[in-house]
């Protein structure tokens, strides 16, 4: 094994042994419902990996451009050193030092004013990093420098004397990606300004910083500083303040462009400047028709920002009035979207920038002083579109979105078939890029039209702030999608982008080819007339041009074959930039592969770009709207669900406190205040309209003259759409809006019954509403001291057993009887029978009444076992038994172990011919119903034993040990005690020994299995003999009639009056009948519950083998064998395959209780 293979081994082992600690970790958390619940798997915040994907280069930039011709290297190189460094700049901008300035000074409270020396205190904090950004801006301002003095080289003309410069071929390059990347520098400087602009807390904690260095110079040894030191710093705070506060875009204009020696040459150098301004009225123009549609890419109004930067500098180099076309067309933008956005919060009015400083001479131009003239007139019908748009295109919009989701759902899901997966890439690569759009989209009409709300100061009205919501909604949906499907969408997105990148080799391939002819051609001839068609600029160095542009095709179909990193995008870009300027590329190809290569950039940082496009941080500075968002969506609660997009969209903000590294109390004062908001507006009126609910409900039924509520006049509010949320995720915490209600209710009913000891059973009765209506989980309403609850009497059902065991049905695990719905068809309300109405009847009666049940019970058995007899000995039953009987004994001699589900089926096909009741009941049924009688007579027996002990362990609870050898008689006698105490500890022995023998008394089952077994086992009684051969035809019937039974809960009219969900009566019974007829054994032999699942499981995978596509094969011919296989099958017949499928797993479920509940029967007469 080799060192990498070893190394591979030992990562392996570590992924394996990490993975594993991991799942444990997380069945443990399984084990709290709490938690569990808390624990989303499409939780953003809380998932314990994320991932992330994005292309990283391995190779430098030399390395990538490595051509055989050296100057377009060396063009190259520069270039895209210059814009490599300015993107990554621009990234370490956007994470770290917008975040802090952003942040900076704000307060821990929404009304607190910061105490005195606060603000100096945070700014000698932060000063470190203030220095850092100075250095951060002297290097953006290098690189800018430089990529200026390079574009400068580039577009000299021809020296003197006919000396010609190595770029001269590159002179009619229109280097759009280069201009745009200055332009992304520009951006970042008036980004920074603007931040430091708004930020008011920034120059107000400087200047007091400032004031305070001058109180520390006078007197340094105060403060424990020496001279020396103070000057130093107040030489680098001066700094701070003048560089900061001064402008960095306007320094960066007058002291590295306008007024610098070394950029006289830019002057004087028209092409270069006439190339820039090219590329910036292109770069607009492009925007311009995007902008405002779901085309507009993300960053594509920043770019508004830069390329008027660039414009603006090419005015103050210029010295002269700018182009008209350049100017009309950054007015028409300017009227188009007045405000732009740079980051978060951070507004930018583009004509005020444009004024503060574009040169005096661009100022005089009449399109401008029109513009400014019409400024507010812009701004307020920018304000009216944006109000327009919101609710014109809302429904649009919605719909739109509705779409996506779908088919992005659908697409990406691992679920759907790879039929096509050329096309299936190309549809989810759209699907990303439209995603995207949307989103970006969604998030500018939220933000510019909150903000713009605020700048001019025009309030906004509910309605719209209720589609403001919705917007925000979406984009926290869009998110969350994307979150969802992340792990799809990370495994094909390098074949993703591999399909974008063959689009743009499809379209270089003819080109390169078309050159390497001509160039052969030229080497062949030297005609001059095939080579003016062959270029849209004619030159002398035709051939050089060729060369040149035959390199760049060449570097653009290797970079386009590369991974899409950030070099490999730059350098794709400017090898277009270059091809597509030297050779004869239509505007629309080159337009294409330009577009394909932003897509390109955007889907290769889908991650990042997706968290952008769906920052809601700037609701930080809007949160005065909180509060009336989740009253909105507490007054609408059939839109509960989106409780959690509104917490995450505010508390985006958060995220962005953490990447300013803002102080903790200042996070932790913001999640207050939104959780404040919450339980002001949702958490408390929930609270009190849940307990009102129960209120009146309980009232309304027992009090007279109470309000009668009617739902159809006065509708209904389905409140427990909020219950069923899962836990609300902030930051730090979880908010469980049923755990809070079920806290306040515990408090409240408590805190009530205490105060009114007679209500106690009322709130008893809200509990029980509670759990049914809303599914709240409260605690049990104590009985006051020295009352006693009856309940239901056992008396009553002793009495009347035989209507008992008729009207109610029997839960073996719960211990409890319910009535049947049938039997309460006048009553809104069904009765329970449970241990505790047992026991606490006994209290009332004594434990006589124990045997009593028993006899009762007897003598009910025994007349239902005369009409049991009569059933089997009639000769249609007992003719089929003897047949059965015959069949599986031969069945059995030709090595058949089972007992066919066919043969049952077919017995209770062949009883149900003999006849039907006016109830559509055939004999079997009433059969069955008879044996669930006699079990539910012994489930009472059981309850009757249960309720004993219950009553029995709760009276002696106080008694330290039943089975201590010392009686309280002689114990009271050996201390002394007089003759009274003596006597009374008799009777408390005497009570004990009672208490004993009850606790201990016989086995009532058995009892009553033991009473009937000798005569019914006898010779009397052989037609007894064959039972178990209808036990099978039996459960098959039960399971027929517990699948029609609880079909009609789910409906309304006479079907659901006869509805049932339980009937473990039935299992008791066949128990108990076999254990008396002592027929187990021969049960057992015939293995019948395997035989069902046998049977049943290969019905299932029959019908299932219709559509499954295992037995296909692989690949494209298993997946076209599979698809004629579908397309065989209509529609109705599919769907008569799925209803069957769905009735066999019925059968399956029932089947599997049933012989759970028999198995567990049959251990009490073991």
């Amino acid at each position: 094994m080799t060192t990498s293979e070893e190394e591979q081994e030992k990562l392996r082992r570590f992924v394996d042994e990490w993975r594993s600690h991991i799942w444990d970790k997380l069945e443990q958390c399984d084990s709290n419902s709490t938690q569990a619940a808390a624990r989303d798997v499409g939780d953003i915040s809380g998932d314990p990996i994320h991932i992330l994907t994005k292309p990283l280069e391995g190779l430098t930039i030399l390395d990538l451009i490595a051509t055989d011709n050296i100057i377009l290297n060396k063009l190259l190189i520069v270039l895209a050193h210059d814009c490599h460094e300015i993107q990554l700049l621009r990234k370490q901008a956007l994470k770290k030092i917008y975040p802090r300035l952003v942040v900076f000074g704000l307060p821990s409270s929404h009304e607190e004013t910061p105490l005195e020396g606060e603000l100096q205190k945070s700014f000698a904090k932060s000063f470190r990093f203030f220095q850092d950004l100075l250095e951060f801006v002297a290097k953006l301002r290098a690189v800018l420098f430089n990529l200026v003095q390079q574009l400068e080289a580039i577009y000299t003309g021809d020296g003197s004397k006919g000396s010609k410069r190595p770029y001269a071929s590159f002179s009619s390059v229109h280097l759009r990606t280069a201009v745009q990347c200055l332009a992304d520098g520009f951006t970042v400087l008036i980004t920074i300004d603007e931040i430091v602009a708004q930020n008011s807390a920034i120059g107000h904690s400087l200047s007091l910083f400032t004031r305070m260095l001058h109180t520390v110079r006078s007197e340094p040894s105060s403060f424990r500083m020496e001279p020396d030191q103070v000057e130093t710093l107040h030489f680098e705070v001066s700094k701070v303040d003048s560089i900061l506060m001064g402008g960095l875009f306007q320094r960066c204009l007058q002291e590295d462009f306008y007024g610098n020696m070394d950029m006289q040459k830019l002057k004087s150098n028209r092409q270069c400047l006439d190339e820039i301004i090219f590329c910036v009225r292109e770069g607009l123009l492009q925007i311009f028709y995007r902008l405002d549609s779901l085309r507009e890419y993300p960053y594509d109004r920043e770019k508004i920002i830069g390329l008027m930067a660039v414009w603006v500098c090419h005015s103050w180099m210029t010295g002269e009035t700018p182009e008209k076309k350049v100017t009309k067309l950054a007015m028409d933008l300017q009227r188009r979207s007045p405000v732009l956005y740079l980051f978060s919060n951070v507004r930018f009015i583009l004509l005020e920038f444009l004024v503060l400083h574009l040169p005096s001479w661009a100022l005089a131009s009449p399109i401008i002083k029109e513009a400014r003239k019409d400024s507010a007139v812009v701004n307020a019908n920018f304000l009216a579109s944006l109000d327009d748009g919101l609710s014109s295109h809302s429904q649009s919009l919605r719909s739109g979105l509705a779409n996506w989701f779908v088919s992005f759902d659908s697409t990406v899901s691992p679920a759907v078939q790879q039929l096509a997966i050329h096309a299936m890439l190309g549809t989810r690569f759209k699907q990303l890029t439209q995603g995207v759009c949307l989103a970006n989209r969604l998030r500018h009409i939220l933000r510019a039209t909150i903000d713009v709300h605020a700048y001019l100061e025009v309030p906004v009205n509910k309605e719209q702030l209720k589609r403001l919501r919705q917007v925000a909604e979406i984009l926290k949906a869009i998110e969350a999608m994307f979150h969802r499907r992340s792990f799809e969408t990370a495994l094909g997105l390098s074949l993703m982008l591999q399909l974008a990148q063959s689009q743009i080799l499809r379209r270089l391939t003819p080109l390169k080819m078309q050159l390497e002819a001509e160039l052969t051609a030229m080497s062949r001839s030297s005609g001059v007339l095939v080579l003016a068609r062959t270029f849209t600029r004619g030159g002398k160095d035709m051939d050089t041009k060729i060369m040149d542009a035959l390199a760049a095709v060449n570097l653009a179909i290797k970079m386009a074959q590369s991974c899409s990193s950030v070099q490999s995008n730059i350098t794709l870009r400017l090898a277009l930039d270059v091809c597509t300027s030297l050779s004869k590329v239509p505007e629309e190809v080159a337009a294409e592969m330009m577009d394909l290569c932003s897509v390109i950039e955007l889907v290769a940082d889908i991650h990042s770009v997706v968290k952008l496009v769906t920052d809601c941080s700037f609701l930080y500075w809007n949160r005065d709207t909180m509060p009336a968002c989740f009253r909105m969506l507490y007054r609408k609660t059939g839109e509960a669900r989106h409780l959690q997009l509104v917490v995450s969209a505010f508390g985006d903000a958060v995220n962005l406190m953490k990447a300013g590294n803002a102080d903790r109390t200042v996070i932790e004062s913001y999640e207050n205040e939104v959780e404040e908001a919450l339980s002001a507006e949702l958490l408390a009126p929930l609270c009190r309209d849940i307990e009102t609910d129960l209120r009146l409900h309980v009232h309304s039924a027992h009090l007279k003259g109470a309000v009668n509520v009617n739902p159809t006049k006065t509708g209904v509010r389905d409140l427990s759409w909020f219950l069923h949320l899962k836990p609300l995720r902030l930051t730090s915490k979880r908010i469980h809006i049923k755990s809070r209600v079920e806290s306040y209710l515990n408090a409240a009913f408590y805190n009530h019954a205490a105060v009114a000891l007679h209500n106690w059973k009322t709130y008893g009765e809200m509990r029980y509403l509670a759990e049914l209506k809303y599914g709240l989980e409260l605690d049990d309403i104590h009985l006051p001291g020295q009352t006693l609850e009856q309940g239901v009497d056992v008396l009553e059902i002793m009495r009347n057993i035989h209507l008992f065991v008729a009207c109610y049905t029997y839960n073996l695990n719960t211990q409890v009887f319910i009535e049947r719905v049938s039997n309460a068809r006048n009553r809104k309300y069904l009765n329970t029978v449970n241990v505790r109405h047992v026991a606490n009847s006994i209290r009332t009666h004594g434990t006589g009444i124990m045997s009593t049940t028993v006899n009762f019970a007897y003598q009910f058995l025994a007349q239902k076992f005369v009409v049991f007899s009569q059933f089997l000995f009639d000769d249609h039953i007992k003719s089929l038994l003897i047949k059965e009987h015959r069949f599986f004994k031969d069945h059995r001699e030709r090595g058949g172990k089972d007992y066919p589900v066919i043969r049952a089926e077919k017995l209770n096909k062949d009883i149900r011919k003999l006849g039907l009741t006016d109830d559509g009941l055939s004999f079997l049924d009433q059969f069955r119903r008879l044996i669930a009688e006699m079990g539910n007579a012994l489930g009472f027996v059981r309850m009757v034993r249960l309720g004993g002990l219950h009553y029995c362990s709760s009276a002696s609870g106080f008694v330290h040990n039943l089975d201590m050898d010392t009686t309280f008689r002689e114990a009271s006698r050996e201390a002394g005690i007089p003759a009274g105490g003596v006597y009374a500890g008799k009777i408390l022995d005497e009570a004990l020994e009672s208490q004993k023998m009850s606790l201990e008394g016989m086995d009532y089952l058995n009892i009553l299995t033991n009473v009937f077994a000798p005569e019914l086992r006898s010779n009397d009684n052989l037609h007894l003999r064959t039972f178990f051969l209808i036990v099978p035809t039996l459960i098959v019937n039960a399971i027929e009639a517990i699948l029609q039974d609880k079909e009609k809960l789910s409906k309304r009219g006479r079907d659901a009056a006869n509805g049932m969900f339980t009937d473990d009566g039935f299992a008791l019974g066949l128990a108990y009948i076999l254990k008396v007829l002592g027929q187990n054994t021969e049960f057992d032999s015939l293995h019948w519950f395997d035989s069902a699942r046998n049977h049943y499981q290969a019905e299932k995978a029959r019908i299932e083998d219709g559509l499954d596509m295992d037995g296909t094969g692989s690949g494209m011919n298993g997946l076209q064998i599979w698809s004629q296989k579908l397309a065989s099958i209509s529609e109705e017949e599919a769907h008569n395959m799925q209803l069957v499928m769905k009735r066999f797993s019925n059968y399956m479920v029932e089947l599997e209780l049933i012989f759970y509940t028999f198995s567990g029967a049959r251990i009490f007469f073991q």
